[in-house]
């Protein structure tokens, strides 16, 4: 399933999201309307993400609580792993990295005058 995530357009991926609130809604027997009160968002909002049409976050997060379904987004709130390396350097109470390094271009170097 994951897999074929990667296989679909961002279009097709927002269609799927508003095919399942909508889809959720009608299991409830829930209008737009209601949902949108019940959320605290627009009716147009809720119209245009079952359309497949991008809406936001704060938008979205709300709707997904309102129904019920906002465990979806748990993958997004899972902690990381931390790895042995890490652990290690944490025991010794050394500083964790906090950012990436940059990438340094080998063609800048200039010749020693050694």
């Amino acid at each position: 399933m994951i897999k074929d995530l990667y296989s679909l357009t961002d279009n097709m991926i927002l269609q799927k999201i508003g095919e399942f609130v909508r889809r959720q809604r009608l299991n409830r027997n829930t209008s737009q309307k209601d949902l949108a009160n019940a959320a605290g968002v627009s009716i147009s909002s809720v119209a245009a993400l079952e359309r497949g049409e991008s809406v936001s976050l704060k938008t979205l997060i709300p709707l997904l609580r309102t129904l019920g379904e906002l465990h979806m987004l748990a993958e997004f709130l899972k902690e990381p792993e931390i790895s042995p390396i890490a652990y290690a350097m944490q025991l010794e109470n050394k500083k964790l990295r906090k950012r990436a390094s940059s990438i340094k271009n080998n063609n800048d170097k200039t010749e020693s005058e050694w």
